[in-house]
């Protein structure tokens, strides 16, 4: 019985919404980013299909119908933009400056790693993405030829670890802004930041939402620049 249910599509699909389900319910309680319901549900399907020896290849006859839902969530983040647009025209210098200074070094510093480490170009443009959020890393990764789980596995250690120390660097910082704060998390720490953000601040919550599709489309042009002098270096 159980062996059939396992080799239906829905195993894969049910396991991974009943993990994020109860992700969601910890987290509430428990406002620790490893309870984070993407986090968790991740950890949870991992460690179970060790413990039932069921491959990734079966778990993915269903997990995949979650997979297609990416794209629209993509396009999903421009609500986010048209909501907090005034925020963006009120310090859009700053903003821009910023997230697009941010990124150059981004993709510069994975292009000195790659060399410094002697990666080869699929591995070195699976990072290219790593500054957004997962539903436009995975399109971008694909785009590029990175290896799209590994960026996946990138972009969710990003988001925890930024969650994690973004208000103790903030503290010694002395960052006060609230739009500062909430751009920094979201062009780094990504929808993690941004739900760290939301809990920080009604301001930091908005900013952090705007900086994600801001960051999302700063990464578009960068990444296949980036990719292109990958190429030409490996």
């Amino acid at each position: 019985m159980i062996s059939t249910l396992v080799a239906t599509p829905f195993f894969g699909f049910m396991v991974s919404i009943g993990f994020y389900l109860l992700g969601s319910i910890l987290y509430k309680r428990i406002k620790l980013p490893l309870f984070n319901p993407l986090v968790f549900a991740i950890i949870c399907v991992i460690i179970l299909l060790l413990l039932t020896n069921v491959s990734y290849e079966t778990y993915n006859e269903g997990g995949r119908y979650i997979s297609i839902w990416v794209t629209p969530a993509t396009v999903a983040l421009a609500i986010k933009l048209e909501k907090n647009f005034k925020y963006l025209k009120e310090n859009y210098p700053a903003i821009l400056t910023g997230i697009v200074s941010g990124v150059a070094f981004h993709t510069v510093l994975i292009i000195l790693f790659s060399l410094l480490f002697r990666f080869d170009y699929p591995l070195a443009a699976t990072f290219l993405p790593k500054p957004v959020t997962t539903a436009i890393a995975i399109g971008i990764s694909e785009s590029v030829g990175g290896l799209v789980p590994l960026t996946v596995a990138v972009v969710v250690f990003t988001g925890v670890v930024g969650a994690l120390i973004g208000p103790t660097l903030f503290r010694v910082a002395n960052i006060t802004n609230p739009v500062a704060q909430g751009i920094a998390f979201g062009s780094s720490a990504h929808a993690m930041g941004t739900s760290k953000a939301i809990e920080v601040g009604e301001v930091q919550g908005a900013m952090s939402g705007l900086a994600i599709v801001v960051t999302g489309i700063v990464i578009v042009v960068f990444a296949p620049i980036g990719a292109q002098i990958l190429q030409l270096l490996f």
